[in-house]
């Protein structure tokens, strides 16, 4: 199963010389962490100064290409890749996300799938609380790559999360990637037995098969496969060495 990595996808335009000379972090800067004191706690102080003085929160900060020469960027055709909200998500600054939703920052698909991503199990869960408690579709979708919540959960083994995705009403088990697979398939692959056996329990359908004809059961075999030739490798090299005196 390839995993492709969530990407933080921005391009900026060159400020212009009085926008330079403004000693005014601009929200772009704050929310990316490029301002010069990009501490997680000065950047939150940052934001709130930067809202009270009337910042669009919902506005796009990320792209996909630069602007043309000459390019209006009110009326360009540039596609929106990154908003203030998602950032602060992929960052994992929970209180962040916070103050951005208490100011009507809005949802554009893939948030909570990008909270179930963060390595820290406790950030993880609380940024799941927080945008489910706001409105969060439980089942959305990564835009690119199909990834849900639930998947990523089940991937990093974030027990705690994964019981709170599976508490949701109308949460989805099945839902696949752009490869085919589930989320019972990742907790296959990954090892996370406890994870597997919750979905098992909620309903997850075993019997499906991914793009590369793959089922929960053939992940679960590969990885067993893999533990145990990494353990023979182990016990070979300690036949090799001396015994450790008791």
């Amino acid at each position: 199963m390839k995993h492709t990595l969530l990407p933080i996808a921005f391009l900026l335009a060159f400020p212009t010389l009085g926008q330079a000379a403004d000693p005014r972090p601009a929200l772009v800067d704050v929310i990316y962490g490029f301002s010069v004191n990009a501490a997680k706690f000065q950047r939150l102080e940052q934001l709130k100064e930067l809202i009270k003085q009337g910042a669009e929160v919902n506005a796009p900060i990320g792209f996909n290409r630069m602007l043309y020469e000459g390019e209006n960027p009110a009326t360009s055709p540039r596609k929106a890749t990154a908003w203030p909200l998602d950032v602060a998500v992929q960052q994992a600054h929970v209180e962040m996300v916070k103050l951005l939703l208490a100011n009507g920052a809005k949802f554009h698909g893939g948030e909570l799938a990008k909270a179930a991503f963060a390595g820290n199990p406790e950030e993880s869960l609380a940024l799941l609380t927080t945008l489910l408690a706001a409105g969060a579709d439980v089942n959305s979708p990564h835009e690119d790559y199909g990834y849900t919540a639930l998947f990523w959960a089940s991937v990093r083994g974030h027990i705690a999360s994964a019981q709170l995705l599976l508490a949701q009403p109308g949460i989805q088990l099945n839902i696949t990637n752009i490869d085919g697979d589930t989320a019972l398939m990742a907790a296959a692959e990954h090892g996370h037995a406890e994870i597997a056996e919750m979905l098992l329990k909620a309903g997850a359908n075993v019997t499906l098969t991914d793009k590369r004809g793959e089922t929960a059961t053939s992940f679960a075999e590969k990885s067993l496969a893999k533990l145990q030739a990494a353990a023979a490798n182990q016990q070979a090299l300690l036949s090799k060495l001396p015994s450790h005196p008791k």
